[in-house]
């Protein structure tokens, strides 16, 4: 006669309690992990969109703007051609880009950079009256990493990241 082998009762116990410990330890890391991954790409996703409308201005030798969307970065944002550098896209016309709302995240700005960016057919970023437009956005998250995408006056885009507390204070 053959014994089936298999797992007794305080077996099965010992080791669910065993992983019931090992992941309560790894949770809050990999929460952590979470948190800064979309703090992240949160940042990748609005440098891209800024990328792409200086590209798309000197490639097309047309202004772009890019413009939150009712004023609020964290609702998303829309690129378009904005010829009059009014900050506002005619129904008729179709955005180039558009990203949606970011969830878990918040950007700051300065007070030249709340509702929109305008770079011009030279790349250069310029304010509604004609002045030239450096700017900074700060991408704050719930982690411990937060970013800030700086443009001068050029046009030129960096990112800087650092902790959320010294980036991002409340």
């Amino acid at each position: 006669m053959t014994r089936e082998r298999g797992l007794t009762l305080v077996e099965l116990l010992f080791t669910l309690a065993i992983l019931a410990i090992v992941l309560s330890i790894a949770a809050p890391s990999f929460n952590e992990l979470l948190c800064n991954q979309r703090t992240s790409t949160a940042t990748q996703d609005l440098r891209n969109a800024l990328d792409f409308a200086r590209e798309s201005a000197v490639h097309n030798g047309q202004p772009i703007s890019i413009v939150a969307v009712n004023g609020e970065w964290t609702k998303g944002w829309d690129i378009f051609v904005d010829a009059g550098n009014r900050g506002s896209r005619d129904s008729k016309q179709p955005p180039l880009a558009a990203h949606g709302p970011l969830n878990g995240i918040s950007i700051r700005t300065d007070s030249t950079a709340r509702r929109y960016i305008h770079f011009t057919a030279r790349g250069n970023a310029i304010q509604p009256n004609g002045a030239f437009h450096a700017s900074t956005l700060t991408v704050c998250g719930e982690g411990s990493t937060s970013y800030r995408v700086i443009f001068n006056k050029l046009g030129r885009i960096r990112t800087e990241s650092g902790a959320t507390e010294d980036v991002c204070p409340r």
